[in-house]
């Protein structure tokens, strides 16, 4: 989901315009991305995101490079650039490509429109119910490992992901426990056929809208509700003019970091580990944090006279049974074998 300002939206395009109209490889002066670090030049590490940049996602981003100038003085030189000011999600998908920027990390349902139904996968409706089910499952259990089998052959690698907070529900009018609660509730979501799926399935009625209308379409009930993290709601402050907050955890939804293979491949050996590894702790400090400030924003929720509701365990079991009908239809798209793997990386308690 794209948190931006006005600002930011209103000069994303000219910023990524001049970005991909004319810009060498990152790491190179040429369109040859073998060419990183030769001759003692830094190679280059440019990454561009939509999340504001007081984010935590924006702050471990620089991070890595001072993670890596501490590790290889030098020897690296990393931008990060946020708000969108190098263009929308899928431009940035496709610069990876390109070679216009090195990373970018959004929803996986950006990168699957280019790397296939497959990669949506990591979003499927309640496959990790909570956020420790979703790090064992993701980083222990095989699930990082699925989602680079599902775009590697489109030529992008994930080096890791981002927490992106578990999907909750605003609304103006009540909280949610159930298909009942539902019924002709106007639940904006992003716009793609897993999500309108999933919460057909739920009972509501999902309206896909852009972002730039929300907050006035909850202000004046054009929408009841928002399907998104804790760390949105807090940002806008959205808890002001819909004060009812479910805590439904009904999907994971991270923000891999992704880059080409193309580029990958082209450092060396000791280069490529030293990325991985900056990468691998820059996504497990920020997942820390976050997590960390999502218990800070439920209580800035109830303290400034929200509401705020979990489901029990029976809800959950309700809810997850509704969402069956999605993994028939994503069984269609993908085939049993790699529904099957995905299920296969779910923690068993």
């Amino acid at each position: 989901m794209k948190k931006r300002s006005v600002f930011a939206l209103l000069t994303a395009s000219a910023l990524g315009l001049s970005l991909f109209s004319g810009c060498a490889r990152p790491g190179s002066e040429n369109n040859d991305p073998a060419s990183n670090g030769a001759e003692g030049e830094p190679i280059k590490i440019v990454i561009g995101h939509t999340d504001s940049s007081q984010r935590s996602t924006h702050k471990w981003s620089v991070w890595l490079g001072e993670y890596l100038e501490e590790k290889a003085p030098g020897r690296f030189v990393v931008e990060v650039h946020s708000d969108g000011s190098l263009g929308d999600s899928p431009d940035m998908v496709a610069g990876v490509k390109l070679g216009t920027l090195t990373m970018e990390f959004d929803l996986a349902s950006v990168v699957a429109t280019v790397a296939g139904d497959e990669a949506s996968c990591v979003d499927l409706p309640y496959l990790y119910p909570t956020y420790e089910d979703w790090v064992e499952g993701t980083f222990e259990n095989g699930g990082l490992e699925l989602f680079n089998e599902a775009i590697e052959p489109a030529g992008y690698y994930c080096l890791g992901m981002y927490y992106n907070g578990m999907r909750q529900v605003i609304s103006r009018n009540k909280t949610y426990h159930n298909a009942a609660d539902l019924k002709g509730q106007k639940i904006r979501i992003a716009q793609n056929e897993l999500n309108v799926e999933m919460w057909k399935d739920m009972g509501g009625n999902p309206s896909p809208m852009a972002w730039g209308e929300v907050v006035s379409s909850l202000s004046t009930g054009a929408i009841d509700g928002l399907d998104h993290s804790l760390g949105v709601f807090n940002d806008f402050n959205l808890h002001e003019i819909a004060p009812y907050i479910t805590l439904t955890n009904h999907a994971s939804s991270p923000f891999p970091v992704i880059c080409s293979l193309e580029w990958l491949n082209s450092l060396s050996e000791e280069d490529q580990e030293l990325v991985k590894e900056g990468v691998r702790l820059m996504c497990e400090q920020q997942r820390e944090e976050e997590r960390a400030n999502e218990i800070e924003y439920i209580e800035r929720f109830k303290a400034e006279g929200a509401t705020v509701e979990e489901l029990t365990d029976e809800e959950v079991a309700a809810f997850t049974e509704a969402v069956q009908p999605v993994y028939d239809l994503w069984r269609e798209k993908v085939g049993d074998d790699v529904i099957d793997a995905w299920l296969a990386t779910v923690p068993q308690h």
